[in-house]
C-alpha cells in the first residue's frame, strides 16, 4: 500500500448497499408522490395513510447520508491524498449538479425565460445554482457537498474516539447535536437555521461507526426483522400524533404551526434506526437470490443516483397527463400511478443515458456497450 492508503482493489463487494441504495431511491419517489395529500382540502382516509406513508419513507435521505459515511470511512482511512479524494469527489457529484440545476432552471421558468433578458436568466441560473432552488429535491447536494468537504476532519476526529475507546460517547454526541438542531428549527428562536450538514450528521457518523462493526451487524439479527417492523410502524403512528391533531383541528398541513412538528423530531432518529435496521435484514436477504423482486431493487440500485436526478421530469409529466384526465389529488387512483410511472420510466431514461459516451458526468454512471 502506499501512504498506508488501503488498497480499493482489494475491497469486496457488499451486495446489501446496493439493495440499500434501491429502497432508498424508491422511498424519495414516495416521498414525491405522497406529498401532494397537503393539497386536499378536508381531512380523510387519503390524508392519513399518505400521512403515514411520507413519514416513514423520510429514513431516504437519512439512508443515503449514512450509505456515504459507511463508504468514505471503508475507502478513505489513515494518511489518505486529500487532493485525491477531493478530485474524485468533485468529479462524482459536481458535474451532475450543474447539468440538472441547468435543466431543472429551463423546466420549472421556461415559460417566464422566454420573456426575460438574457441577464436575469443567467441571475436566475446562478441564484440556483448557489441555493438548490432549480428544483426541490436538489437540497440533497448542498448537504452532500458539505459533508464531503468535512470529512477528513470528521474521520480525524471519529479515529480518535476510537482510539481513546469513546467512538459510541461521539455518535451520542452526534444524535444530541441534531436533534437540539432540529427542534430548533420548529422553534420562533431560531428562525435563521437553514437545512444543512447539521441536520443529519448523526446519520453520516452512524455510516462511519456501522462501517466499522459491519460484521457484528451481518452476525445476528435477522430474527430480529419483525420487531423492527413493528417498532418502525408503531414509531411512525406515533410521530404522526401531533400533525394529526392539527390536520384534525382546522389546518391545513402547510399552515400547521411549527411546535406541532417538535415532538416528532424526537422521535425521528429512533424511527430510522429501527428502519435501517429492517432494511438492512430486508437487502441481506435478498443477497443471491434471483427472483423478480430483488433484480428490479437491486437494478433501481444500481441506477439510483441518475433515478433520484432525473425523477421529477417524470413525476411532474404523470402528474400533468392524470390531471388533465380528471385525475387529482382527491383520488385514490392518482398516487399508485404517479409513483409507477415516475419509477418505471425514470429508470429506462438512466438506463438508456447511460450507454451514452461521458454519461457518468450526467448521471454518475457508464455502462459500456455490448459488441460480439
Amino acid at each position: 500500500m502506499d501512504d498506508k492508503r488501503m488498497d480499493h482493489t482489494k475491497l469486496r463487494t457488499i451486495e446489501e448497499i446496493n439493495f440499500l441504495r434501491g429502497f432508498g431511491v424508491l422511498a424519495v419517489i414516495a416521498i414525491h408522490t405522497t406529498g401532494y395529500f397537503t393539497e386536499i382540502k378536508s381531512y380523510n382516509t387519503l390524508v392519513l395513510l399518505n400521512l403515514w406513508t411520507d413519514i416513514f419513507s423520510q429514513f431516504a435521505v437519512p439512508l443515503f447520508i449514512l450509505i456515504s459515511g459507511f463508504v468514505l470511512a471503508r475507502n478513505y482511512r489513515n494518511d489518505f491524498s486529500l487532493t485525491k479524494f477531493y478530485k474524485k469527489r468533485i468529479r462524482s457529484i459536481i458535474p451532475q449538479y450543474l447539468i440538472f440545476s441547468v435543466l431543472y432552471t429551463v423546466f420549472n421558468n421556461w415559460v417566464v425565460m422566454q420573456s426575460n433578458p438574457l441577464s436575469t436568466n443567467l441571475s436566475l441560473l446562478l441564484n440556483n445554482i448557489l441555493h438548490s432552488n432549480a428544483s426541490y429535491h436538489l437540497w440533497f447536494f448542498l448537504i452532500i457537498i458539505q459533508l464531503y468537504i468535512l470529512y477528513p476532519i470528521i474521520i480525524k476526529i471519529y479515529d480518535f474516539c476510537k482510539l481513546i475507546d469513546r467512538a459510541e460517547f461521539l455518535i451520542a454526541f452526534l444524535l444530541i447535536i441534531q436533534t437540539l438542531w432540529m427542534v430548533g428549527i420548529h422553534t420562533s428562536s431560531f428562525p435563521f437555521i437553514k437545512l444543512n450538514f447539521m441536520s443529519f450528521l448523526f446519520y453520516f457518523g452512524l455510516g462511519i461507526y456501522t462501517c466499522d462493526h459491519f460484521d457484528q451487524l451481518k452476525k445476528g439479527f435477522n430474527r430480529l426483522t419483525p420487531i423492527y417492523l413493528i417498532t418502525s410502524l408503531a414509531l411512525t403512528l406515533g410521530s404522526s400524533f401531533f400533525i394529526i391533531i392539527g390536520l384534525t383541528t382546522g389546518y391545513r398541513f402547510n399552515s400547521i404551526p411549527a411546535y406541532y412538528f417538535m415532538g416528532g423530531e424526537l422521535v425521528y432518529p429512533v424511527l430510522r434506526i429501527s428502519t435501517f435496521l429492517l432494511l438492512f435484514n430486508l437487502a441481506a436477504s435478498l443477497v443471491g437470490k434471483r427472483n423478480i423482486l430483488a433484480k428490479v431493487v437491486y437494478r433501481i440500485g444500481d441506477y439510483s443516483f441518475g433515478i433520484y436526478l432525473i425523477h421529477i421530469f417524470f413525476n411532474q409529466y404523470a402528474i400533468k397527463i392524470l390531471k388533465n384526465n380528471t385525475i387529482d389529488y382527491n383520488n385514490w387512483v392518482f398516487y399508485p400511478s404517479v409513483f409507477v410511472v415516475t419509477v418505471a420510466f425514470s429508470y429506462l431514461a438512466v438506463r438508456l443515458i447511460s450507454y451514452i459516451p461521458y454519461s457518468y458526468y450526467i448521471i454518475g454512471r457508464r455502462n459500456k456497450i455490448k459488441t460480439l
